[in-house]
Formats: C-alpha cells, sequence, structure tokens
C-alpha cells in the first residue's frame, strides 16, 4: 500500500467536501459529494484489488473502447445540455458525463497498445494516435475543448515514456505552437519557424537517419506548421464563439471585465483577498456574495484561495505534487511490465495537465477550460474516476512492489 498516495488523496476530498459544505450553493451539492465519495472509495478498493492488467487484455479493451465511443455518441444524439454544452447522459436515474469516463478508456487502449508495440520510429507515433483521434473528436463536438486537449497531454506523456524521443514532442506539439505564434505575431511565427528547422535539423534522430533524410523530414515538418499558420483564421472559425473568448480573454482580460473577462477577473480578486490565512470557511465575500461562477466546480480552488487562504493552497499544490511523483515512482517501478508503467504514466498526465490547466486558469496564465479539479470540484462521475485512478496505481504498484533491502547498513 502506498500511503502516501492515499494520505493526500484523503486530504484533498476532505478540502473539497469542506469547501462544498460552506458554499451558500445548498445542501445538496455537499450531500451528493459525499455519496459520490463513498461510491468512489467503493470503486479505489475495486480497482485496487483487482489486477490492473485486466483491463487491457485483448477481449477488453476492444469492448471498453466500443461501448466508449458509443456512449460519446449517445451524448450527442441524446445528451443533456448545460452552459452550452452537451455533455451528460441519462441512464434510469444515473446521469454519467462519458468525456470522463473516456479518459481512463483512452489509458487502457494506448497502454494495450504501446505495452505490446513500443515505439521504435517517429512514424510510430501516428499508429497510437489514431486511437485517439476518435473519443477526442467527439467530446470536442459537445464541445469540451478542455477534455479534448487532456487525450492530448495523456498522448504524449505515454508516447514519450513508450520511446519516443524529446524531439518528436516537440515535432507533435510544433502545429499548436505554430497556430499559437501565428496568431500573436507574424514576426514571432516567422522566428519560430526558423527557430524550429534549426532545432529538428541538429536534433532530430540524428542516429537513425541519414542527413538526406533528417533535412527532407524537416521541410516537410516546417511546411505543415507554414500551412497551418495561413489557415488558422479558418480553423479559427470552426470554434464556437464563447470558445474563442475563453482561449484569449485570459491574455486581457480587462478588456471586457463584465464579459469574457469576468471569469478570471473574479477569481483574481478572490485570490488576492485572502491572503496568507485565508478569510475563513464560509466568509470570503466573492465566494459568499456569489461573484465568482461555477465556484462548486471550474473555479472551487478560487475559493478555496479565498477562505483557506495560500498556505492551504500551497498544500493542496504540494498534494498534487505529491500524487504526480508517486506515480511516476510507480511508473518507474514498474518498467520491467510495460502496460502497467504507461497505465501509471498516463493517470499522472491526466492529473497533471487538469491541475495545471485548472489552477492555471484561476490565476489568469491559462484559458478558462471546463476541466475539473481532481477530488475538489464538485461531480460524480468525475471524482469515481479520479478515485478509480487511486485504485488502479495502489494495483500497479502492489503487482510491481519495490525491492526490498534485505540487510540493513
Amino acid at each position: 500500500m502506498d500511503w502516501w498516495l492515499l494520505s493526500v488523496t484523503g486530504f484533498l476530498v476532505t478540502i473539497g467536501l469542506m469547501t462544498l459544505a460552506h458554499t451558500q450553493l445548498g445542501i445538496s451539492f455537499y450531500d451528493k459529494q459525499i455519496a459520490f465519495v463513498w461510491a468512489g472509495l467503493v470503486f479505489l478498493i475495486i480497482c485496487w484489488r483487482v489486477p490492473y492488467f485486466v483491463w487491457t487484455q485483448k477481449w477488453v479493451v476492444p469492448i471498453l473502447y466500443g461501448i466508449n465511443l458509443g456512449l460519446l455518441l449517445a451524448v450527442m444524439l441524446k445528451g443533456h445540455s448545460a452552459l452550452g454544452a452537451q455533455r451528460w447522459l441519462a441512464i434510469g436515474p444515473i446521469t454519467l458525463q462519458p468525456s470522463e469516463l473516456a479518459k481512463p478508456v483512452v489509458i487502457f487502449t494506448l497502454a494495450a497498445w504501446l505495452g505490446r508495440r513500443p515505439i521504435r520510429s517517429f512514424f510510430d507515433c501516428f499508429k497510437a494516435l489514431a486511437l485517439i483521434v476518435p473519443p477526442a473528436l467527439l467530446v470536442f463536438k459537445q464541445p469540451d475543448l478542455g477534455t479534448s486537449l487532456t487525450f492530448g497531454a495523456i498522448y504524449l506523456g505515454m508516447c514519450f515514456w513508450s520511446g519516443a524521443t524529446a524531439t518528436d514532442i516537440l515535432v507533435l506539439l510544433s502545429p499548436i505552437l505554430s497556430l499559437i505564434f501565428n496568431a500573436l505575431n507574424i514576426q514571432w511565427w516567422v522566428l519560430y519557424l526558423v527557430i524550429l528547422g534549426v532545432v529538428l535539423l541538429f536534433t532530430w534522430r540524428p542516429r537513425d537517419w541519414s542527413w538526406l533524410i533528417r533535412i527532407t523530414m524537416v521541410l516537410i515538418v516546417l511546411a505543415a506548421n507554414a500551412g497551418l499558420g495561413e489557415v488558422r483564421p479558418h480553423l479559427w472559425g470552426m470554434l464556437k464563439d464563447y470558445q474563442q473568448k475563453r482561449l484569449t480573454s485570459f491574455l486581457n482580460p480587462y478588456a471586457d471585465p463584465r464579459g469574457s473577462g469576468y471569469h478570471i477577473l473574479q477569481s483574481l480578486i478572490a485570490i488576492g483577498s485572502g491572503g496568507v490565512n485565508g478569510q475563513g470557511l464560509g466568509k470570503g465575500n466573492q465566494s459568499q456574495g456569489a461573484f465568482i461562477p461555477e465556484r462548486q466546480t471550474d473555479f472551487i480552488f478560487s475559493v478555496i484561495g479565498e477562505e483557506l487562504g495560500f498556505k492551504i493552497s500551497a498544500l493542496i499544490i504540494a498534494a498534487y505534487g505529491i500524487i504526480s511523483l508517486r506515480a511516476l515512482k510507480i511508473a518507474y517501478q514498474a518498467r520491467e511490465e510495460p502496460v502497467g508503467s504507461l497505465i501509471a504514466i498516463g493517470l499522472m498526465s491526466m492529473f497533471l495537465f487538469h491541475v495545471f490547466l485548472n489552477i492555471g486558469m484561476t490565476m489568469g496564465i491559462m484559458p478558462v477550460a471546463g476541466v475539473p479539479l481532481p477530488f475538489l470540484s464538485y461531480g460524480g462521475t468525475a471524482l469515481l474516476v479520479d478515485l478509480s485512478a487511486i485504485g488502479i496505481l495502489q494495483s500497479i504498484r502492489f503487482l510491481n512492489p519495490p525491492p526490498r533491502q534485505d540487510v540493513w547498513r
């Protein structure tokens, strides 16, 4: 048993419950979250006791993947809408968010594939990429941009652990970087293309490719990046209006303080007014006055910053750091069993991306994207997935224990 992992998870869940209990949102949120916690503990124990490799068996992965796509398609046809997004599906008395369930399914699918077919060349990355494109597109259509990006973070982390080089990851990320630099400044974009070409020319698989092949591949990548930059306005038009504002408002929230910048500005006011020790649970002016939107889900960290202050906020960030480090250690211990090691890295990538994006948007350094803060945000499906992930990490550690030191020195 990894007690560090369990301890910090319990700490985060407790903070989340305390925060929900003292927000003026009605007792139903707290009561429902308590029920989700108990159900999540059951899922944690089940995932801990069931060997992790069961989820990646050859006959299990296609079934899970097919069910996952079926649920995502069902959301598009009969899903429930809220805040402009159609993400929830009612199955009898149970309401699920299939996009949350898709995350572990994608991790299992990639682990099963990469565990048996590790990345030996750059082109192997595209074979794995084909596995996440269908669920990512279906989630993007809901629309749920944050979860779509989470799939990308999981994919990059698992590819790197499976054998992709740092330069391979740079090439895979280069189209996104090209779009960003092209949108900010054309001169920066041209400089980015020049630097990218030089870096790739001297570092991209020098032992595998001759100079001629490397030059050809670099030119192809630069041409693709240049082409994306040219069609950026058309791609930008494919996003919904509120998605465009969410992606750009963090750059200057004061440009539209009562519109697209409202969320970030109210969050910054709340976190800043909390100071070192906070104003006390249930005593925050911003949170209790309902100035912070979605304060039980996306912006719960703003409530914590205002009411519990910097000390508890720093402990929360440290707790997420411990979870990530323990997951990395578990992945390293299981390196002789690639599937388990890859699952651990996939879960670590999921947690890290969620934390970075969610806390970053509350502090105005990342765009506003609808991703929950693990263990803290209100939501049944997300909490069940997060607690199940801890159980899976415990299972990987249990079946791949650290070596014992028989002789004390």
